[in-house]
């Protein structure tokens, strides 16, 4: 039988990519579990109150970090080495490096959540983890990302296309992002409100420069694939890479209205989030025209239907994040719950749906076997169903929160607190969604790749049985 260069590829990174999906699938349900526990705890405080592990402010964080690094960090490597090796139309090489990077990689986030559950942790956002774990997690993450760098260098065209100029840059932009921020907060600490500030812009730049161009890569490289159609505007794309990489550094600091910081610091992020518009325009443009002038193909096609949802949620959103930055509204929304939408918004609406579509797609391809129709439509609804009421909630219940904690006449707890807390059942709820629908998913990919776990046990109790009789 003769191998077509996609099936080779495809054979090559088979188990590399089965191992970083299955991980992902597991850091998914871990933070699944710490995301109902945080939301439990805004309901109930006496939730788990007896075992101190279970704070909210350690659930919290390690619900994020697991999330992020676990379920984020996993699924970016998994479906980069499938994609940059396809449009390299390479092997991928050096498998068995990859495999325990990712080891590495896994066992260092398991002990930096243990730290901080334990209370080992650091007060930087995003930055959490026991410092002693990081230095683990660079060299396991630098390794990962330079094979496939080298993957993308072996192409057989040099033309480099807009897929791989946002997941390239998605997986170089991380380290530069924490060797800047490593430096101003462990190495050579800034001082005073400049420490807060450096925290705070990495916390946010993680998710607009490593999350957010990697999805977009992603839905630029689905969407055509799918589709048969070449991107509609193509020519954009590049403007709105770039438009993103200055952009978003700047954009990020607007968080600092009302804070201890000179006022042209979130200005500059004020005006900065206001020129977003075009990045996000581009996208909108190059993703929406070129799915739905064929809507059939969309409602039919699961995977798609997956990241286009995912791109519909990050242009809505975005550009409710660029109204939520002008400081008129900011004094509003900077100290409500109206955060928690923005970070639900990225990391379950756009980046985990678009890469609940490419898992999806990918995975027939590397195995050879399907998901049955009807398990990835219920997942699909489920994620959509979740998503929709968790940042309803956020959305209307942080509107809530900033207008009345405007009223200083107004009683904390049996005002403000009371009139805010049916948004956190409702996001209670939506995180009990969200877990199911999460646990459907983990059942589908581990079923495809792991469909008979026990065929060696079984294979050798068989044998062993044939040559008793024998």
């Amino acid at each position: 039988m003769k191998f077509t260069a996609e099936q080779i590829i495809d054979k090559s990174a088979k188990w590399v990519i089965s191992f970083f999906i299955a991980s992902a699938g597991l850091w998914l349900l871990a933070a699944a579990l710490l995301a109902y526990c945080a939301a439990a705890k805004l309901t109930d405080p006496f939730f788990l109150s007896t075992f101190e592990f279970f704070t909210y402010g350690k659930v919290k964080i390690a619900q994020a970090n697991a999330f992020v690094y676990g379920w984020g960090g996993n699924s970016i490597f998994a479906v980069s080495i499938w994609i940059i090796a396809r449009l390299a139309q390479a092997e991928l090489r050096g498998r068995f490096l990859l495999i325990a990077s990712g080891i590495i990689w896994n066992v260092g986030i398991t002990l930096g959540l243990m730290g901080i559950l334990d209370g080992h942790m650091n007060a930087h956002e995003m930055l959490e983890m026991p410092r002693e774990i990081w230095p683990l997690l660079f060299i396991s993450y630098s390794v990962i990302a330079s094979f496939i760098i080298v993957t993308h260098r072996s192409r057989s065209k040099h033309e480099t296309i807009a897929p791989q100029w946002f997941i390239l840059a998605s997986l170089l932009w991380f380290p530069a992002l924490f060797i800047i921020a490593w430096n101003g907060l462990e190495i050579n600490p800034a001082r005073g409100t400049l420490q807060a500030v450096l925290s705070m812009w990495f916390g946010q730049s993680l998710i607009w420069l490593w999350l957010t161009p990697f999805a977009l890569g992603v839905a630029y490289y689905l969407i055509p694939a799918i589709t048969g159609r070449p991107i509609d505007k193509y020519y954009l794309a590049i403007f709105g890479f770039w438009c993103i990489a200055l952009l978003a550094p700047w954009s990020v600091v607007h968080h600092l209205e009302g804070g201890p910081v000179p006022m042209w610091i979130p200005a500059i992020g004020t005006v900065m989030s206001i020129a977003m518009i075009f990045p996000i325009a581009v996208a909108s443009t190059n993703f929406h025209a070129t799915a739905f002038k064929d809507i059939d193909i969309v409602w039919n096609n699961l995977p798609l239907r997956f990241v286009i949802f995912g791109t519909l949620s990050y242009t809505i959103s975005s550009y409710i994040g660029v109204v939520f930055s002008l400081p008129a509204v900011a004094k509003l929304t900077q100290f409500s719950i109206i955060n928690e939408f923005h970070f639900n918004q990225r990391v379950y609406g756009f980046f985990s749906m678009i890469v609940f579509g490419a898992v999806y797609h990918m995975l027939p391809r590397i195995t050879g076997k399907d998901i049955p129709v009807g398990a990835k439509s219920f997942h699909f609804w489920t994620s959509a169903l979740g998503v929709l009421m968790l940042l309803l909630a956020y959305l209307i219940g942080g509107l809530t929160h900033g207008v009345l904690a405007q009223q200083p006449s107004l009683d904390w707890a049996s005002s403000v607190i009371a009139s805010i807390r049916p948004y956190f059942l409702i996001t209670q709820i939506a995180f009990v969604i969200l877990g199911f629908s999460q646990l459907v998913f983990v059942i589908n990919i581990w079923k495809v790749l792991f469909p008979n776990p026990f065929q060696f046990l079984n294979n050798s109790s068989n044998d062993s049985a044939k040559n008793a009789v024998a």
